[in-house]
């Protein structure tokens, strides 16, 4: 690619990659982007069906409105308090329009979500990042930086690492710029702290998204709850429109639809800690998870990036992040019972030296 017309910030830049994505009639085992192992409930799907017609050719509502208030009310917010997103990665690259002035910084963990990196150098900003500990704690100098804006993913990805209420209480405490809290693995998790913007916390903002939990990682929906001010804040910057019409009658069922999503994170929680007994019974490590997926560490005398290779050529994914602490693990979303059993097959495969 030719540098000549870039803006001397993207010379040299290496964006977010996200996980691989064959083509979907193909028959892979996809365990590496932490899709949902179930489809969107009907009563979506149904949805979506109804809002396919004539009205496509008009613009949606600019701040998706009826998804608005039904996330409000699912939290006990007002619409002010919510706004929405072409998926969470939306609202994150708002935050930093909104809150990260050109040549500040911006403080977030790692290991973390990896798009934070590249969005600092679009946005030319300096990042400010924090090291986690060797047991993935956080360390103290995260909630004392004076960051204009912070990144807090808990549960966090791709360590599948928790923290408690009062922990995240403190970092906004001893924050002096806004805090995003992105909780967009919550749900699988023991409890989630976006009940804390009752306690008036003016720097928070709480992102949730509609990929996991909801099964709706294709339609690319999220949505912030925040203070009215730090909203507008966020519409100040958004794109005119940018949750389309479909996406906002998949949000609003899929909220409606509260006993579809119970199920599937139950049954999510279930089937990780059956997945994560089975990886340690064959010489994997395997932290504790709140995820829908698992961090697991391969037997010592096996590498992490050739057993992705072999798990590839029998097309099946799962994702590896080569630098860094989290080198030598792999994230494994959680499927279904039938994809982890051929996974399992496969590892013992590959490890007895067959491949």
């Amino acid at each position: 690619m030719s540098e000549r017309f870039l803006k001397p910030a993207l010379r040299g830049f290496a964006p977010y990659v996200p996980g691989r994505q064959p083509p979907d009639a193909e028959g892979w085992i996809k365990l590496n982007t932490n899709e949902a192992p179930w489809p969107p409930s009907p009563r979506v799907l149904d949805a979506i069906r109804r809002a396919v017609g004539e009205d496509l050719r008009l613009y949606p509502h600019p701040l998706a409105a009826s998804a608005r208030e039904a996330v409000a009310r699912l939290h006990g917010l007002t619409p002010d308090q919510v706004a929405l997103g072409n998926g969470a990665d939306d609202l994150i690259a708002m935050c930093f329009r909104a809150f990260a002035p050109k040549g500040g910084q911006v403080a977030y963990l790692e290991p973390s979500y990896p798009l934070f990196g590249p969005l600092c150098r679009m946005y030319e900003v300096e990042p400010s990042v924090h090291a986690l500990g060797p047991a993935w704690e956080m360390p103290d100098s995260f909630a004392a930086d004076p960051a204009p804006l912070k990144f807090l993913v808990n549960p966090n990805s791709p360590t599948a690492s928790w923290v408690d209420r009062e922990t995240v209480r403190e970092v906004v405490r001893r924050s002096s710029g806004v805090v995003v809290l992105d909780e967009a693995y919550v749900d699988f998790a023991p409890a989630a702290c976006i009940d804390l913007l009752a306690e008036g916390w003016g720097n928070l903002v709480v992102l949730r998204t509609f990929s996991k939990a909801y099964a709706l990682a294709g339609m690319r929906i999220g949505y912030a709850a925040a203070p009215a001010g730090l909203i507008s804040a966020l519409d100040l910057v958004k794109d005119s429109y940018n949750v389309d019409r479909l996406a906002i009658a998949a949000a609003v069922a899929a909220v409606e639809d509260r006993d579809y999503h119970d199920r599937l994170v139950a049954y999510v929680v279930q089937e990780r800690a059956w997945l994560g007994d089975r990886l340690t019974e064959i010489g994997f490590g395997v932290g504790p998870s709140a995820t829908n997926f698992v961090f697991a560490r391969p037997p010592q005398d096996r590498d992490a990036a050739w057993l992705v290779d072999e798990l590839s050529r029998r097309r099946i994914l799962v994702r590896h992040f080569g630098q860094g602490p989290a080198a030598g693990w792999v994230r494994i979303t959680v499927g279904t019972r039938e994809q982890h059993l051929r996974l399992l097959e496969a590892l013992e495969e590959v490890m007895a030296g067959d491949g």
